[in-house]
């Protein structure tokens, strides 16, 4: 039987378009405005609903024309406006109470002494455990304050067994020689209003419209290396493991389906992961930045490791022969549900892993621009368009190279060749997960795309 020839010459052409074809998302950053896009959904909503999130936590503790004092206290909700997640993790809301105390002085000048304050909850009494601001303020000063939420027994402080707070602020003011205090009290319950909390102003087409924004405003060199990682994959799965050219005319029909399967299913893979982590991040809101920032090296490790395990299999999945088993109609669909499942793995592990890459942009240019989500749906629609955007290329590009005679004659003579280059390529990512080296990539391909 005489057998196929690759002709390399077309191969590469063929790998060239194929890649570009699968890079088509990056047109979004080059010829969209993300960023704009996304302000003009949901800017203006989010920064009425922040200052009234902002307006309703706040209390005037003096209003007079010569001195305006004022405290917020800065809840769940309230963080769900700060623009930075490193500002939320820094302050972890979920084990203190934060409070802001805004000083504005129109006559003489502050004290240099920050103010004194300490919170009251019945008849306990708690002293700050951060007081930070600036002590050469002369007019204007905004004090932040952060008590523990655990007393000094370790229990943890339940402010809703008290019908109310009241912060005690006290310093010399006005030329007082003695220190003023002055009290803010909020009120049982401390949740926002109904009213407050709706998000009615999120419509279906401002979710895609932000999913499309996310996408073209959050490049990172994760989703370059996915490209890389599909085609690591396509080569590994898409093949009949001991196939030679000799058989390609009876392997053409079964790799051309295998092509557009594992794709599917890869794209499946990480479309599924991340419409999931939209959904937690719209559930939890502002909990899902300390989330991110506490555990993604741990998630990146874990995934790191699994993505390794997963390439040491396709190299031992290249090493066996499988054409005796095409006549085998049930052997070969087993075969290919199982290298769909691989595909599938893959590529959740690691698009899991690129959360610790991408995650903190991705929560909080979601917390940014959707403001207090509240709802997974909305968390769930903005990542699956965002995910879509992505996959659309990666499909497009399969289907490409499955009508490629060229690829198919390649993947049916070289199935243990490729099978050990994909290992090697997917072994080599998953290394980059575990150690954190994402920006030994990005930093040799950044400076091509300009995008910096």
């Amino acid at each position: 039987m005489e057998i196929a020839r690759t002709n390399y010459v077309r191969l590469s052409l063929v790998a060239f378009v194929s890649v570009s074809i699968a890079l088509a998302w990056l047109v979004f950053p080059y010829f969209v405005q993300g960023k704009s896009m996304m302000r003009s959904v949901g800017n203006e909503a989010r920064l009425i609903k922040g200052g009234n999130v902002s307006l309703y936590q706040t209390r005037y503790l003096v209003d007079h024309v010569d001195l305006e004092l004022m405290a917020t206290f800065a809840t769940d909700e309230f963080f769900q406006y700060v623009d930075r997640a490193t500002v939320v993790s820094n302050l972890r809301p979920d084990r203190n109470f934060i409070f802001f105390v805004s000083e504005n002085i129109h006559k003489g000048q502050l004290s240099f002494e920050l103010p004194r304050v300490t919170l009251h909850m019945g008849d306990r009494v708690f002293a700050p455990d951060v007081a930070s601001g600036p002590n050469l303020a002369e007019h204007h000063r905004i004090t932040l304050y952060s008590f523990s939420k655990r007393d000094a027994d370790g229990e943890f402080i339940d402010i809703n067994n008290y019908d109310n707070i009241r912060l005690h602020v006290a310093n010399r003011y006005l030329g007082s020689e003695q220190m003023l205090t002055f009290v803010g009290v909020w009120e049982a319950p401390y949740e926002l209003p109904e009213e407050l909390a709706a998000r009615a102003d999120i419509t279906p087409i401002a979710v895609m419209a932000l999913g499309a924004g996310l996408l073209s405003s959050v490049i990172t060199p994760c989703l370059l290396q996915l490209v890389a990682i599909f085609g690591s994959i396509i080569g590994a799965f898409a093949t009949v493991p001991g196939s030679t050219g000799g058989e390609t005319a009876q392997l053409s029909p079964i790799i051309r389906k295998k092509i557009m399967l594992i794709a599917l299913a890869f794209v499946a893979g990480f479309t599924i992961l991340y419409t999931l982590a939209g959904a937690v991040i719209g559930a939890v809101g502002h909990g899902a930045q300390l989330l991110f920032a506490e555990h993604s090296r741990t998630v990146a490790i874990v995934s790191g490791l699994l993505v390794i395990l997963m390439g040491v299999w396709v190299g031992v999945r290249g090493g066996r022969n499988d054409v005796c088993k095409i006549a085998n109609r049930q052997a070969m669909k087993f075969q290919s549900a199982r290298d769909m499942a691989g595909s599938i793995a893959i590529s959740m592990g690691y698009a899991l892993g690129c959360t610790a890459c991408f995650g903190g942009a991705i929560v909080a240019t979601l917390i940014i621009y959707v403001g207090a989500i509240g709802s997974a749906a909305i968390g769930a629609g903005i990542m699956l368009t965002f995910s879509i955007g992505v996959a659309i290329p990666f499909l497009l590009s399969a289907w490409y190279l499955s009508h490629m005679n060229s690829v198919l004659t390649f993947l049916a003579d070289k199935s243990r060749v490729i099978s050990i280059l994909s290992m090697l390529i997917i072994i080599v990512f998953g290394l980059i997960l575990v150690t954190d080296n994402f920006h030994v990539v990005s930093d040799l391909i950044y400076p091509f795309l300009r995008l910096r």
